[in-house]
């Protein structure tokens, strides 16, 4: 039992650790933060600190500081009318070309065209409340397949994508969107090791949350590993609110709609399977292990 509580204030005291972190990282976007400089906030060494920000988040403190950034360099083009340049300096980037770069390597527009596509009335809310159970790709190829599980009273859709890094950022290696409590499966996903995300959207869709998912519900960051024979990890995602350890999720759902339209366009669409008792009972009993 003591070993226990020790157990239990440890955790409660690295989480304190690392929101004091991302606390300083927010108030000082733009300031050249070090790794050491963070430790020292967090009261702890360089190195167990990194180890702990890790455990907490799923990354190391500077790749969050990075993604975090970007994320606030989104806030800034949705929100205000200041020139790139400036909001290039108010994140904490000292060249233009380094800041666009990054930005469009992880949301795959540049910083003007995201705004112009935010300001633009041609929005995807639309789309998105009246897809169906959606898929991408071929089912010939590898498929992982899961459990998506929603809090009572959420309506709404869930958006489902594969990653190649544990920030979900850019296009997925596969994504699918499906209804509240359902199957989702995503086709053709390739071999290696992914990191498994899920975002819900509430019904009324509105147009920001096309382009930030600060407050949407979240599931997943979870690694998974993809062989010809089988797939290792656990593939189920229940949603919930998003926490403020939680990495920034570096994309925006256009491209992500589109896409799907190309393919049931191409090739129809594919609806997933109804739920079958094997969903009920998993359901079930992940809510039980939840405590719902």
């Amino acid at each position: 039992m003591e070993q226990a509580v020790v157990r239990e204030s440890t955790t409660r005291l690295h989480h304190e650790s690392v929101k004091r972190a991302i606390t300083a990282m927010r108030c000082g976007i733009d300031q050249p933060l070090s790794l050491r400089s963070l430790a020292k906030i967090g009261f702890a060494s360089p190195y167990h600190f990194t180890r702990t920000f890790r455990s907490v988040t799923g990354l190391p403190p500077l790749q969050f500081l990075y993604a975090l950034r970007l994320d606030v360099a989104r806030t800034l083009l949705l929100h205000t009318t200041r020139k790139v340049i400036d909001i290039c300096y108010d994140v904490g980037y000292n060249s233009v070309g380094t800041f666009t770069r990054r930005f469009t390597g992880c949301f795959g527009v540049s910083p003007q065209q995201f705004r112009e596509l935010a300001q633009s009335t041609q929005h995807t809310t639309q789309d998105l409340q009246s897809v169906e159970q959606s898929t991408v790709g071929s089912p010939e190829g590898t498929t992982l397949s899961g459990c998506v599980m929603v809090p009572e009273g959420f309506r709404g859709i869930v958006c489902v994508g594969l990653f190649a890094t544990p920030i979900p950022q850019s296009k997925p290696l596969a994504c699918s969107i499906v209804a509240a409590n359902g199957e989702y499966q995503l086709h053709d996903v390739p071999q290696g090791n992914f990191f498994l995300f899920a975002l819900g959207l509430e019904f009324p869709i509105q147009p920001q949350d096309c382009f930030s998912h600060d407050s949407a519900l979240r599931a997943g960051g979870h690694s998974v590993s993809v062989t010809d024979e089988n797939i290792v990890g656990d593939t189920d995602l229940f949603l919930r609110p998003p926490s403020p350890t939680d990495a920034p999720i570096l994309l925006f759902l256009t491209e992500l709609v589109q896409r799907i339209r190309r393919e049931r366009q191409n090739h129809g669409a594919k609806p997933l399977p109804a739920f079958t008792e094997y969903l009920r009972g998993k359901r079930k009993n992940m809510l039980r292990q939840l405590g719902y």
